[in-house]
């Protein structure tokens, strides 16, 4: 799988596949699949993060150490 490393706030970092889209207003983020969906709404902090919706199949890993959120799916062919 293919992926990119977004830089957010407060040092974090998102991977993803690169045909998603991300939407910041100032800490909340907004992450839109390929089919212009909503995958995923969340907050950062210094130390946290807060999921605030996600799609029902979202496969995701947050590793709080080194402050990264993955997103595990990929666009369907």
């Amino acid at each position: 799988m293919t992926t990119k490393s977004n830089k957010l706030q407060y040092g974090w970092t998102l991977i993803a596949h690169p045909t998603y889209q991300i939407f910041t207003n100032k800490n909340s983020y907004v992450i839109i699949d390929e089919d212009n969906d909503v995958m995923l709404r969340f907050t950062l902090q210094e130390n946290e993060i807060e999921i605030q919706g996600a799609n029902w199949n979202l496969n995701y890993k947050i590793n709080l150490g080194f402050k990264t959120l993955k997103i595990m799916n990929t666009p369907e062919d």
